[in-house]
This record gives structure tokens, sequence and C-alpha cells, in this order.
């Protein structure tokens, strides 16, 4: 009886085993299935060339359940619209200047800690020289989240080092395009929005070195930032030596990785650090927006 016992103890648990595969695995497609329906079909403009683009997600701190979903998103991006081919890694073994030389672009993907990561001075400005030189960079969401005070040419590269969400993920916030002509917000139909995702407040950031392309309307609002001028950028374009960069700290929720306008908006983020989209890089004072 005991034994009876023992074997059918065992085979429920197989059975819930192969049903949480099972569950893991629908969801996995289901989620597949919403990024592909949602990914643009084309490219905003024809790629001057095939871009190779390294893209890293591995976190050094806080781990985003939206990483692999990012991974997804930027897989199928790259697929079906062929503004570029990407190369995933979740290791920082290609990071020199030998291993960078064969790639156009570094995509950080809600990589936090970054200065973990990179701990040796090879590395670190393996990576700076490379978009120094004239070659591309982007990242997401919690990309910003390092830098400061470890590695501080990180965050002035960047453009600011996360300070606080007080925006939280689960919250619906209004947005307003501070550049509504910009060839990387296209994507946008009006220019106020509301979306939810978590937004951070920085230390570290210039307005003066970038262009804030999207910005948080905090004073619609009931929370406190570290603003005193209430500037809360969320996407950003700006040139850095000779290449470009792009970053947005939409991400954190996975469900903005399968937003239509969220990919329009990546996708020709990506597109303009590659030199392939036309727009300005250079400041706009806030007073202006």
């Amino acid at each position: 009886m005991k034994n009876f016992l023992l074997l059918q103890m065992k085979l429920v648990i197989r059975i819930l085993l192969l049903f949480c595969i099972a569950t893991c695995f629908a969801f996995a497609d289901e989620e597949l299935k919403r990024i592909s329906e949602a990914m643009p079909s084309m490219p905003s403009a024809k790629p001057k060339k095939q871009h190779k683009v390294l893209v890293y997600s591995h976190p050094s701190g806080f781990k985003h359940s939206s990483i692999p979903t990012g991974v997804k998103a930027l897989r199928e991006m790259a697929s079906k619209t062929k503004a570029f081919e990407a190369f995933f890694t979740l290791k920082t073994d290609e990071f020199s200047k030998e291993g960078l030389s064969k790639y156009d672009m570094i995509v950080f993907n809600n990589c936090t800690h970054v200065q973990k990561a990179f701990t040796e001075s090879s590395q670190r400005e393996a990576i700076l020289d490379f978009i120094k030189s004239g070659k591309s960079f982007a990242a997401f969401h919690s990309a910003s989240d390092g830098g400061v005070p470890q590695w501080p040419e990180y965050t002035d590269m960047i453009g600011g080092c996360f300070a606080g969400h007080p925006w939280n993920a689960g919250g619906t916030w209004p947005f307003f395009l501070a550049d509504e002509h910009h060839p990387v917000n296209q994507a946008f139909e009006t220019k106020e929005f509301q979306f939810s995702d978590e937004i951070y407040q920085y230390k570290g950031y210039d307005r003066s070195k970038l262009r804030v392309l999207v910005g948080l309307d905090s004073l619609k609002t009931d929370k406190k930032g570290n603003s005193p001028s209430n500037d809360y950028p969320v996407s950003w374009v700006r040139s850095y030596g000779k290449g470009r960069i792009f970053y947005s700290n939409f991400g954190h929720n996975k469900a903005t990785w399968w937003t239509p306008f969220m990919l329009r908006h990546f996708l020709d983020g990506i597109q303009w650090a590659l030199g392939d989209i036309k727009g300005p890089s250079e400041s706009i004072p806030q007073s202006k927006q």
C-alpha cells in the first residue's frame, strides 16, 4: 500500500511538472505572437548596409522579468523588418576592441549595474571608443541604472543614471512629445499620451548634452520627483564623439514590448542611431518644448 501511494505521488508530480512546462511554452508562444503582430512589417528607412547589432541582456543588479521579452522583440524586429542583423549575448567576452570591430551597434537591453559587469578598464574603453569612433549605441530602461560612481564615463555617455522611480510600473502616466517633429517620434499620433510603465528620475543628467524626444508630464501626476524644474526625460537621442545614441526609459513592463507604437519608436530610434534615419541631436531648451 505504501509503495502504491508513493507511485501515485510520483505520477501526480510528473503530471504537474509536465503541465507547468506546457503552460510556460504556451505563454512564451503567446508572447511571441503578440510581439509579431505588433511589430512593424518594414523599417521607416531602407538600411544603407547590413548592420550588425550586438545585444547584451545580462543584468548585474535587479533582474527584470521583461528581459527575455525584450530579446524576443529585438530578434523579431531584426527578422521581420530586416533593418539590422542581431546577435545576442549574456557574456562580456566580445566587449574588446577586436571583438566589437565586427559590429555597427551595441544594444543594452535592461542590463542593470553595467559597472559590475564591465570591471576591466580595457572593456570600458572599448565600449566608449566604439561609439566615439562613429558607431552606434541604443539602450532600454534599466541600462541607465548603472555607471556612477564606479564608471562615471558611462553615465555621461548614456545621459543619466537611475535615481529612483516615483512613477511605478503599475501606474498609467502622462507623457508629451518634447520634439513632435523628430522622425524618431513619428510613431506617436498625438503630442500627449498616457502609457503604463515604470519611469525613472536621474542623477548626472544634463539636458544640454542631449535632445529629449519624450518627457513625463510630472505636474499632471501626484508624485514628486527630484527635479526642481520638473524635467523628466523619457526618450532621447544624442551625439557622442562621431557616434549616435538612442535611449528610452520605456521597457520595464512586458506589454511595452508588444505595443505597436512603442515598437515603432524603438525601431526608429535604432535606425536613427545607425544613421539610416536623419534627424537632429542638438539639445532643445526645456522652455521651448
